[in-house]
């Protein structure tokens, strides 16, 4: 990774807040995969099991910014505005890059001018698929992924047509969304975009960002020639009532409410991107 230079092609950009077991994966896979033209920037939401401290020394070539308080999704904010690659990938903690996956990623927006954001392909960490491109969410899903309804709608067309089940995973694809658990995109696609959404403390920010970047101009992307491990905790649906998960609500509610005039639009886009499929 690149320490103090300031021509970074990528800047990975990652919020932890009191997740030093995680960060330490998901900086060494960087350390391991990213190459020396990245750059990584961890925003440290109020953490308090000395992952600043341990950011200064064991991983000095890290930029930190620390925040006082927890200020959930929204601090990518404070790493953005650091970017100076001319790509930048938001990677969660609990993530972490294999071999090949940045380049590939890198290669993609490289060759394709019209591509604004990709996501790569999530596994989880015994290698099975997780569903990361999906379809715009009913206005119901986040009653029927969650307890006591979740178990009985797994398997209903709303849910399963929504994790884009139907479609081949292996193929590339322009799509609504993919999960923020691994986004690449054009940092001047960003700054088109303005600046990271406050009110979305945790959960939708992965739709709105890919709804902002394709306003700005670019296409999402699903790229599973990229592989990303996710170790993905849906920690709102094994605690269906704690504050996390409320506020997950809140924040879902706020993006419906958001886009309640461009709804039917982005419905129509939806079935678009449907109709023209796989991309060669």
């Amino acid at each position: 990774m690149t320490g103090g230079s300031t021509d970074a092609a990528v800047s990975i950009v990652i919020v932890a807040h009191s997740v030093r077991e995680e960060l330490e994966r998901c900086l060494a896979s960087i350390s391991a995969h990213a190459g020396a033209d990245a750059e990584a920037i961890v925003v440290d939401n109020g953490s308090a099991d000395g992952t600043r401290e341990w950011l200064a020394l064991e991983h000095p070539d890290v930029r930190v910014v620390a925040l006082d308080e927890n200020r959930g999704v929204a601090a990518r904010e404070d790493g953005l505005r650091l970017a100076r690659g001319r790509y930048t990938m938001f990677l969660d903690s609990d993530a972490a890059l294999t071999e090949g996956a940045l380049p590939a990623l890198v290669g993609a927006l490289d060759e394709h001018p019209d591509w604004g954001l990709v996501g790569p392909k999530l596994v989880h960490d015994d290698g099975t698929l997780q569903l990361s491109c999906r379809r715009f969410p009913p206005l119901v899903l986040p009653l029927l992924r969650r307890p006591p309804l979740e178990r009985l709608a797994r398997r209903r067309r709303i849910v399963t047509h929504h994790l884009m089940e139907d479609v081949d995973h292996e193929r590339p694809r322009a799509v609504p969304y993919v999960l923020g658990a691994c986004q690449l995109f054009r940092t001047s696609l960003a700054r088109a975009a303005g600046p990271f959404d406050p009110h979305i403390f945790f959960g939708p920010d992965d739709i709105d960002w890919c709804i902002r970047i394709r306003d700005a101009g670019g296409e999402i992307v699903y790229y599973p020639s990229a592989t990303v491990v996710h170790s993905y905790r849906r920690s709102t649906a094994a605690k269906p009532l704690s504050r996390v998960a409320l506020r997950h609500l809140e924040a879902f509610l706020y993006l419906r409410w958001k886009y309640r005039r461009r709804w039917k639009a982005l419905r129509r886009l939806e079935r678009d991107l449907d109709a023209r499929g796989a991309l060669a």
